[in-house]
């Protein structure tokens, strides 16, 4: 795998922060360490090899579970968080060790001599740096709302106790201008080895204003910027669609092709869990791994499809059976639809770990946010926007769009959006960027607040699900993060 160069951590048990930086090598291995905390998220966590990912998908009332629900799960897919859940703790601690080693490699790179570290060699590496804290933030601006905002080296834990910051302020002192930085940084426009790029700094800035113009900051003079960046990604010709479903699950496929960023796994160094996550409990139909269906679309949200759209098909986005591994019978899912995207051959046949990347942005949620951005910033949309919702529908095997208003192309991307990112942790973004939710019984979009899931009339969202709690433990470390999101 073109990533495993650089998943290897170095260890660095004699070094500290004032004489460690004295090579390009250390350099490098400084923000290989940046780039560790990025797989913390997807990764199995707790007791029952849980996955704080599961925090973005249980509570947006498309996902279900084949077994007795944790404490953690539940009390999400219930929208009963408690302080003390597991997975907001995960983000926390992992987003932060992350800025974290950030903070450390973006002020000591810089003073490394330029005979032994060029200078584009240095701006390279920050770009990579201030990418990567820019996306630490980012994540949890939208999960927590008002949080610390550390942008040099804490040395004690005196350091940590500062209050929260708001959210536009992060936004405005942190996150676009890393990111307009890295845009600079002489970076190549792609790289297949999964570290930063160019695209992939174009692409989060794009996503980070279309996030400034809705919900809560509603910026609405950003739209134009998040359609430019977006438009600047598509037009550069260095990212395609896949030309079929079997291409997003092929692990060669890897940092290619449509694929943007990911976070890096691979099977002999950093194991991915999404596979065995997916696969239907004790169904026997894998060489030994894992089979724990911890993840799977609630009935209405795979009722959504078109009977006619390709990703509803059998091994296409889901499937509903497969042979029994020792004995070839087919085994017949209890519970109907599992997840087939995460699907791993190789895992499968040789009982070995999954070494797939997981996707955190593709093209084409980059050619559905200029869709997007482009119809709300000028009242209708455009040739363009037609062409890239179209050319993700034609590969769902579904019939063009055309003549639409606002408001129907509005929905119309949405949709897509459910469809085609469905359980890459996009969906619970899009809800609480637009404060709007995917009805799937009905197929169409009412407003967040007081809808009630199709599967219990009983849960229902209320204001206070915007945010997610900050983890009880950092509130009892840090007196100053007080008080709690509203509700908590």
């Amino acid at each position: 795998m073109s990533c495993n160069d650089f998943l290897e951590e170095k260890p660095a048990s004699f070094y500290t922060p004032d004489n460690y930086y004295t090579s390009y090598q250390q350099a490098q291995n400084a923000v290989n360490g940046i780039y560790a905390s990025t797989r913390d998220f997807y990764s199995p966590v707790g007791l029952y090899e849980e996955n704080a990912m599961l925090m973005l998908e249980n509570p947006t009332g498309q996902a279900k579970s084949d077994i007795n629900q944790s404490n953690n799960n539940a009390n999400l897919r219930n929208l009963n968080m408690q302080t003390t859940d597991l997975y907001f703790r995960v983000w926390w601690r992992s987003s932060y060790k992350g800025i974290g080693a950030a903070n450390l490699a973006i002020k000591n790179i810089p003073l490394i001599s330029s005979a032994v570290v060029t200078d584009v060699q240095k701006s390279q590496l920050l770009g990579q740096a201030r990418f990567l804290r820019a996306w630490f933030y980012f994540n949890l601006v939208r999960i927590f709302g008002d949080v610390p905002l550390v942008s040099d080296p804490v040395s004690s834990a005196v350091g940590l106790q500062i209050p929260r910051t708001p959210v536009k302020d992060i936004y405005e002192q942190l996150i676009v201008p890393d990111l307009l930085a890295a845009e600079q940084s002489g970076l190549p426009f792609s790289d297949n080895t999964g570290r930063v790029a160019i695209g992939a700094v174009k692409s989060l800035l794009a996503k980070v204003y279309q996030t400034m113009a809705g919900f809560p900051l509603q910026q609405k003079d950003k739209l134009p910027l998040a359609k430019q960046k977006a438009m600047e990604v598509i037009s550069s010709g260095k990212y395609t669609l896949y030309q079929n479903y079997d291409q997003f699950r092929d692990p060669a496929n890897d940092n290619r092709m449509e694929n943007i960023f990911m976070a890096q796994f691979a099977s002999t160094i950093a194991v991915s869990p999404m596979f065995a996550f997916t696969l239907p409990s004790f169904s026997l139909i894998s060489n030994g791994q894992q089979e724990i269906g911890t993840l799977l679309p609630d009935d209405t949200f795979f009722a959504s499809y078109s009977a006619n759209d390709l990703r509803k098909q059998e091994r296409q986005f889901f499937y509903s059976h497969a042979p029994n591994f020792s004995t070839g019978a087919n085994v017949q899912f209890k519970n109907g639809q599992h997840i087939f995207k995460y699907w791993d051959d190789v895992a499968q046949a040789s009982g070995l770990g999954s070494g797939k990347c997981f996707p955190v942005i593709r093209l084409s949620d980059i050619m559905l946010l200029y869709a997007e951005a482009q119809n709300e910033s000028e009242g209708a949309p455009d040739v363009n926007s037609y062409e890239y919702i179209n050319a993700i529908r034609k590969r769902a095997q579904l019939a063009p769009l055309a003549g639409l208003s606002k408001e129907q192309f509005r929905q119309a991307v949405w949709r897509e959006r459910n469809h085609e990112l469905c359980f890459e942790n996009q969906t619970w973004f899009d809800m609480v960027r637009t404060r709007m939710v995917y009805d799937t019984k009905n197929d169409t979009f009412v407003p967040m607040l007081g809808y009630a899931f199709p599967r219990d009339n009983t849960i229902k969202f209320q204001e206070k699900h915007y945010l997610f709690p900050i983890p009880q433990d950092e509130m009892n470390a840090n007196p100053k993060l007080a008080p709690n999101n509203p509700g908590y």
